[in-house]
Formats: C-alpha cells, sequence, structure tokens
C-alpha cells in the first residue's frame, strides 16, 4: 500500500468532522442497484450486468470513505460508464481501479447508445492493509476467519457445468476476499484452518494479471504448495479464472501469496472452506445416492450379493477403494483409478451385507446406481448345483413354480455365473405321477440349454433326467416326476468361452425367460393315518355329546305337542267356549291382551280335534257351510278381543274333507260398499287387502284363524280360492255375514 496514506488522512482530519457533522443530519448513502426499466443480469446472488434499451442509463450509488478503493470491469461494445468518487468523476470505457480522496457518496453510472447486453464486474470498496512480506511461523498476523461449507451438494451443483464451489452474494460476503496492488509486488492473506480442511481458491475480478501461490505454517515450520494459480491477464467481466484446490493435514495458518506485475491491480478472490469428510456413515438405501466431497469421502453401504454398484464421477477422474464385510469380516480391497467414461462397475462377493467405499481426490461428486441381477426376482443368485444330500439346507436354491407365466433370470457373467439351478417342490400323494414341462425363450438362445432332474428322496439319486438344447427355434424339456423335491438347471453350452475374462470384470449379462405348465397322471394313493388312543375316546364323547344336542328339538316340539293334545282334551270337554270367553270379559278377570293369548293357543290346540268336536267346543257357529270336499264355519268374536282398534274379529274354521289344496286363500269380500281390509291374523298367515293366504291345505286338514277386518261395509262374504288337486277351484259361503246387523242384537 502506498505509504503518504497515513499522512493524507491526517491532513483531512478538518474536511472529515465537518462531513461528519453533515452526515449526523441526514442518512447515510446506502449500496443501491438502480435499474430503471432495464433488466438485472444475476449470477449466484451478484450483479454481473444488464440489459440495456438504448436509452435508459444503468445506476449503483453506494457510501465511499476517503483511502478507500473501487474496482470496475465493462464488457460490451459501445457502453461507457461514468464513476463519482465524492465528487472526483472519472470516465471508464472497459476497466478502472480507483482511490477515493474524500468521504461522500459513490454513484456509477452506464451507458449504451445499443439495445445489448452490458456486463460488468464491480467492487465497490476495498479497504486492506495486506502485508507485503511473508510472517514467520510464530510471527502473529491478523488472520481472516473462513465459514465451513456445511451442505457440499449445495456448494456445488454440476448442473452448473462443473465442480468449483459457488459463491454467493456480492464481492463483499464471507466467500470473497478483495485487494488492490497499488505498487507492483507481492501481498499475503492469512487464513486460519484445521486439519483435514480443504481450500479453495478462485479469481473472479482482475483488472490486470497476477499470480497466487499458497504457505502453509505450523508453529516450527512452513511448507510451499506445488500447486501455483497463474493469470496472465486480466479477467473480463463475464470470465473467472481457474479453480485450485489445497488440502491441509494439520491445523495452523495459511498464506496466500498474490503477486502483481502491474500497479493498481484490483482483484476479487473467492474463497471457500471444506472440511473433511472421511467419517464412515452407515447409508441403508443406498438409491438415488451422490458421494460428494474434496481430497477424501468415505461411506458405508449396505449391500447384499444379488446387487451391483455403479459408480459414474462427474467431471473428473477419481481413485476409489472398496472393502466388503463378508461374514462380519472385513476384506479390503485395491485402490483403482476411476474415469468418466465408462463407469465402474461393482460386483460384491458371496454372503457379502456392507461395502466401505473410500474416493481419493481433490473434489469428486460420484453417483452411484443400484442394480439386482438376483434370478426370477427372488432375491437369490441361483446356485451352480444341486444341493449334495437330501438333508441339506435348500434355502439358497430359488424355487420355481410348476405353473407360471413367463419370468426372467440371468447368467451374470460378470461374475462367472454360466448355470442356474431352481428347485421344483411338488405336492401329492404316494405313488402319485406328475408331468412338469419347460420352456425357454432368449435373445442368445443357441447359448442355453435345459436339464430336468427327477431325484429319490430317499437315497437323493437320480431317478430320471431330460435335457434340451436349441432345436427347432426353441428350448423345452418335459418329465414325468413324483411327489417331493426335485431340480431344473438353466446352463450355458459353452461356459469356459463365455468367461474369458477375470472374475468380477463388467461384462454384459445374457438373460432368459422361463415358463412351465404341470399336469397330474396319477393321484396316488391317500394315505391313511390311524387315530391314537385319545383320538378315539374324546371323538365318541364329542359324538354322543352333538347327538344330544340334536335331540334337544325333537325333545321340544314332543313337549309342545303334548301341551297342544292336553289342551285339546281339556277343551274338547268344554262347550260353548266363545261365550266364556266373553264372560271373562265381561266380569273383568282377564284382560282382551289375555283372552287374545288364550284363544291363540285354543287355535293351535283345537286343530286336532274332529271337526264335530271342534264345533262343538265353540259354540254355535253363525254361519255354516259344507259341500263334499270342505266344509267351512264362521264366528264373531268379541270386539274387545281385536287387537287392532275398530276392527271386527271374526273366526274361521275351514276343514279339507276331500283333495289337496294348493295356493288357497281365504277372502273377505264386501259385496256392497267399500271392501273390507285384514289387519291382524292369528295364527300368523300372510294377508293383503281383503285377502288371507293359507298356502297348502291337505286332505283332512282342519285350520281354525281369527281374522280382524276393518271398512264401513255392513256384511261381508267369505269364500276360499285356490287349486284343489291341481284344478282352480273356489268355495263360498252362500250366506251373508251382517255385521252391523249383529252389533245391534
Amino acid at each position: 500500500m502506498d505509504g503518504n496514506m497515513a499522512k493524507r488522512r491526517m491532513g483531512a482530519g478538518v474536511l472529515m468532522a465537518c462531513l461528519l457533522c453533515l452526515l449526523s443530519l441526514a442518512p447515510l448513502p446506502v449500496t443501491s442497484a438502480e435499474s430503471g426499466t432495464e433488466d438485472l443480469l444475476y449470477i449466484d446472488g451478484r450483479v454481473i450486468g444488464y440489459t440495456s434499451n438504448g436509452v435508459d442509463n444503468h445506476s449503483r450509488q453506494w457510501s465511499i470513505e476517503e483511502g478507500q478503493w473501487t474496482s470496475l470491469v465493462l464488457e460490451c461494445q459501445q457502453c461507457s460508464a461514468e464513476l463519482d468518487l465524492a465528487g472526483v468523476v472519472h470516465q471508464v470505457t472497459s476497466q478502472i481501479t480507483v482511490q477515493s480522496n474524500a468521504n461522500g457518496t459513490a454513484t456509477l453510472n452506464m451507458h449504451s447508445p445499443l439495445s445489448e447486453t452490458v456486463r460488468y464486474s464491480l467492487i465497490e470498496t476495498i479497504e486492506e492493509s495486506f502485508p507485503s512480506v511473508r510472517p514467520a511461523p510464530l510471527e502473529e498476523r491478523e488472520q481472516r476467519v473462513l465459514e465451513y461449507c456445511f451442505n457440499t451438494t449445495e456448494c456445488i451443483q454440476p448442473s452448473k457445468g462443473h465442480l468449483d464451489g459457488i459463491p454467493f452474494g456480492e464481492y463483499s460476503s464471507q466467500h470473497f476476499v478483495t485487494g488492490v496492488h497499488e505498487q507492483v509486488g507481492t501481498e499475503y492473506v492469512a487464513f486460519s484452518i484445521a486439519g483435514g480442511d480443504t481450500l479453495e481458491l478462485q479469481v473472479m475480478h482482475a483488472t490486470d494479471g497476477m499470480t497466487i501461490s499458497v504457505y502453509s505454517q505450523n508453529s516450527s515450520a512452513e511448507t510451499h504448495h506445488e500447486l501455483t494459480l497463474v493469470l496472465a491477464q486480466g479477467l473480463n467481466a463475464s470470465e473467472s479464472g481457474e479453480s485450485g484446490l489445497w488440502h491441509f493435514d494439520e491445523s495452523g495458518r495459511v498464506l496466500v501469496k498474490i503477486e502483481a506485475s502491474v500497479a493498481d491491480t484490483g482483484w476479487a478472490i473467492k474463497t471457500m472452506r471444506y472440511s473433511d469428510n472421511s467419517s464412515v456413515q452407515l447409508i441403508e438405501n443406498p438409491h438415488n445416492l451422490n458421494l460428494v466431497g474434496h481430497h477424501s469421502t468415505s461411506a458405508t453401504l449396505a449391500m447384499n450379493e444379488t446387487q451391483k454398484f455403479t459408480f459414474q464421477p462427474l467431471y473428473f477422474d477419481t481413485s476409489i477403494r472398496t472393502d466388503q464385510l463378508v461374514g462380519g469380516t472385513w476384506i479390503l480391497g485395491s485402490e483403482l483409478n476411476i474415469t468418466t467414461d465408462p463407469a465402474y462397475v461393482f460386483y460384491p462377493y458371496p454372503n457379502i451385507s456392507a461395502v466401505r467405499v473410500h474416493l481419493l481426490s481433490p473434489v469428486h461428486y460420484v453417483t452411484v446406481q443400484v442394480e439386482d441381477f438376483s434370478d426370477l426376482g427372488s432375491g437369490l443368485e441361483a446356485p451352480s448345483v444341486r444341493p449334495l444330500s437330501r438333508l441339506s439346507d435348500n434355502s439358497s436354491w430359488p424355487s420355481m413354480s410348476l405353473d407360471s407365466g413367463t419370468i426372467e433370470g440371468e447368467m451374470t457373467l460378470s461374475i462367472h455365473d454360466t448355470a442356474d439351478v431352481y428347485k421344483l417342490e411338488v405336492d401329492g400323494w404316494v405313488e402319485s405321477e406328475h408331468l412338469v414341462r419347460f420352456s425357454l425363450e432368449s435373445m442368445n438362445i443357441e447359448q442355453f440349454e435345459l436339464e430336468i432332474w427327477s431325484m429319490d428322496q430317499e437315497t437323493w439319486e437320480v431317478i430320471d433326467s431330460r435335457r434340451s438344447t436349441f432345436s427347432n427355434g426353441k428350448i423345452q424339456a418335459s418329465l414325468e416326476v413324483g411327489p417331493g423335491t426335485h431340480f431344473l438347471r438353466v446352463a450355458l453350452v459353452d461356459a469356459t468361452n463365455s468367461t474369458p475374462h477375470p472374475w468380477g470384470e463388467e461384462s454384459p449379462s445374457l438373460t432368459y425367460l422361463l415358463s412351465s405348465s404341470y399336469s397330474i397322471i396319477d393321484e396316488g394313493e391317500e394315505p391313511y393315518f390311524p387315530p391314537d388312543e385319545n383320538a378315539e375316546k374324546w371323538g365318541v364323547r364329542a359324538r354322543f355329546f352333538l347327538g344330544s344336542l340334536f335331540l334337544l328339538p325333537v325333545l321340544y316340539f314332543g313337549l309342545l305337542q303334548y301341551r297342544n293334545l292336553k289342551t285339546a282334551r281339556e277343551f274338547s270337554m268344554k262347550s260353548e267356549q266363545l261365550a266364556w270367553f266373553k264372560s271373562l270379559l265381561d266380569s273383568g278377570e282377564t284382560t282382551p291382551k289375555q283372552s287374545r293369548a288364550n284363544l291363540a293357543r285354543a287355535l293351535q290346540a283345537v286343530t286336532l280335534l274332529s271337526w264335530d268336536e271342534a264345533n262343538s267346543a265353540w259354540g254355535k257357529p253363525d254361519l255354516d257351510y259344507r259341500t263334499d270336499t270342505v266344509a267351512m264355519a264362521v264366528w264373531k268374536l268379541d270386539e274387545r278381543i281385536a287387537k287392532s282398534k275398530g276392527a271386527i274379529p271374526l273366526m274361521v274354521g275351514i276343514h279339507i274333507v276331500e283333495g289337496h289344496w294348493d295356493l288357497a286363500a281365504l277372502r273377505f269380500d264386501a259385496p256392497v260398499g267399500q271392501a273390507w281390509n285384514v289387519e291382524n291374523v292369528e295364527p300368523r298367515f300372510l294377508n293383503r287387502g281383503e285377502e288371507v293366504f293359507l298356502d297348502t291345505m291337505a286332505n283332512g286338514n282342519r285350520t281354525f284363524i281369527m281374522a280382524e277386518i276393518n271398512g264401513t261395509a255392513s256384511v261381508v262374504d267369505i269364500e276360499l280360492n285356490g287349486r284343489m288337486n291341481g284344478e282352480p277351484s273356489a268355495v263360498r259361503i252362500p250366506s251373508t255375514l251382517h255385521i252391523q246387523s249383529l252389533e245391534e242384537e
């Protein structure tokens, strides 16, 4: 920096005091971007230009103090800029780095007579006093503190076409350090660093050429790092320099050496700090995973033996080492250099449960793709041989359905998979016979063969087998087998020449499609298993218990029939029962509800008496009619017995003397006036309107019902309709029952 700077500041003390007085009366000017009607251009939160309409100016304004610097780079066709620093105006057509002589406001006005995109790079204020001599390791110097980039996937975005760190904001943000070389020479910027950190530097603004190199110091020693960034000339507004990465194994101080060959060179350097990312973490689901980091990155991924991982680095090659956890023991892998094309495909050892991945490169962004190569979608890689004996655990052999649609299998040549053996589970009775058929399809069908083994379930010897190769455009095989476990083998005809490469080296797989059908030839003999003593004992007891339960309905109906017979005998010993019911109602000894219940029981019991006995027990009917085939009688009951208010209760008896009636219905007809409506029937028969449906009445059948009819007619005719012996028939009592006249009597 200029050695006369302190003298100039002391000489301007009076002027500064006056300015402070004025500023106390008005708000301080702030940095602003006035765009007018033009559109501003941004990149990562930083204004990098605007779209000129050929008329309006683009203006920016900010506060500036005496001694502070401003640096501007323009990139356009015919644009120009006017930079006013506290009253001193500077004209700019390409680039400028200039110092303010007083406190005040800085104003930038840019104009282009064309409709064009004007790009610019502006450092509003630069105030620094970096040393020009590199301090010794124990010499104390002010150190800048850099914050970590904690979310690496946000700091690095490969969609932008690179893996450089992305700072956010103007040059005044924490991700930048700015300076001015007032004279040709060297300046040093110091940063504190921790062991395992990576520092990224990139020139983003430079008005002339410069060189950047890095030293690291601890309490006793200094190390000069080989990587040097050389910028031969200044940067255009839309350009940035090459990015550099430095890794530090020890904590201490970093000195960034900045050399300029032209005086008044203004610059802005991106400074980003990344932490050590070598901690091992278990990732249960590695699908759609990106491994991102600097220097060294490690991660442990869950994995099974039928998965393959494809590691695809972006933009830069990287070094990778994969350790496998097999049977609880880590098997260390060798270090490989993987490229962006082709990608690195990793195949695991059998019985693997996890893989530990180590990446080593200055910066890396590696995508991980997980694919399953199990057979038949079973999650298992089919073995190439049969189990040794029937006592062997065959759970690792995938099961092939005996009757299935098309299922896909795969010969994974990378792991020298040239044969797949599947187990066939056949269920059946002893000495049953079953026919199984299999068909194989493939784009490389001429390379495959099929073989079926029928196994002796006791000795585990092969009873019979069938082998089939490509013939007539297909491969099919069928075999008769008994119940038990048998095996199907899909194999390559020429296994040796199909796998000339080392194990684990990526090689195209051969896929195939299997389908099957199944039929029973002989069901065999159903096995007999004699019951044990306890089963026989409890079986006998259970049969007696269940048999006794089945007798309960018989006992119930027998008791009900006995009660009805007893009631019928008592009923036959009496006469004028209807008059007796009426007298009980008159005396109040019974209620209408009780009388109605007693009458309902009597209607069921009286059917066990002869027709004449029943009529005698009820009393003289109001209507009586008899033919050669049917006898009918009608009694009008006391209205108090009716369940429905205002209804007229009638009791009707029907005796089938000869013949068989079906679809029988009893009709209460009103020859004069409004039709009758049946409200209630005891015992319960289906009724609708003026009819009660009796359905089937056999020869000798006697039926007594109480029907409550409601209506305004004064008389009622009663008739029986239906089919007798299959022919439509009807019986109508010729006399009419006068309802109103009976009531008056």
